[in-house]
């Protein structure tokens, strides 16, 4: 998975229930998401930079 698939899961997590209906679970589970999106987003940045070199 890249990066814009992470953060896509972590989005539809939060965007499926009326926000004040989200369970500290579902807001757990679109955290790590959004740290995996960020984590990918990193990687491929640094693989980006170390092409174009």
């Amino acid at each position: 998975m890249d990066s814009t698939q992470y953060r896509e899961r972590a989005e539809q997590l939060l965007s499926r229930q009326h926000p004040l209906d989200l369970s500290p679970a579902v807001v757990e589970q679109a955290a790590v998401w959004a740290q995996l999106a960020t984590a990918a987003a990193i990687t491929e940045a640094t693989k980006q930079k170390t092409e174009a070199h």
